[in-house]
């Protein structure tokens, strides 16, 4: 007995060492929030109004690809400087690292929104990710003189 009982201790001890301790899972699969989200109308009737938001990168690494919203066209756009002359640019996607902060504020990232009645009081505005990922957040949607602004309009100039 006391032979077996020798022989099968370091068996156990082998077998207790090659066994890993429970691991808490991989990475985290938290997704994108989007909050603070509101839209200025133009001043101009027909023209875009802009859109903007704050955008939390959720767990994992992923590429914001544009944006919808019921009876309305947005496209993603940015604000730089160049030459001393603003500019605006089409984005087509936009890096979302993990838990990045990303804003969209006047004079910088924005939605363009085409099509948006001047009547409109909410707009849901829904995100997509490369990942197959979607995330909907409510827009307040205010008038040209009611929206906070600290930087001008960028679509005061533009044209379709």
């Amino acid at each position: 007995m006391r032979a077996l009982l020798v022989l099968s201790l370091p068996a156990l001890m082998l077998a207790t060492a090659a066994t890993p301790p429970p691991v808490p899972e991989a990475w985290d699969r938290s997704p994108p929030r989007a909050t603070d989200a509101w839209v200025r109308l133009n001043p101009v009737p027909g023209r875009p109004s802009a859109g903007y938001l704050a955008l939390s990168g959720g767990g994992q690494p992923d590429r914001l690809t544009g944006a919808s919203a019921p009876g309305v066209r947005i496209e993603m756009h940015d604000m730089s400087m160049a030459g001393g002359i603003m500019r605006m640019a089409k984005l087509d996607a936009l890096p979302v690292p993990a838990g990045a902060a990303i804003r969209f504020a006047p004079g910088g990232k924005h939605l363009m929104i085409f099509g948006l009645a001047a009547s409109a009081k909410t707009l849901p505005i829904t995100l997509r990710f490369a990942s197959g990922g979607t995330v909907t957040v409510t827009a307040a949607v205010r008038a040209a003189g009611d929206a906070p602004a600290a930087t001008p309009d960028p679509h005061a100039g533009h044209h379709d």
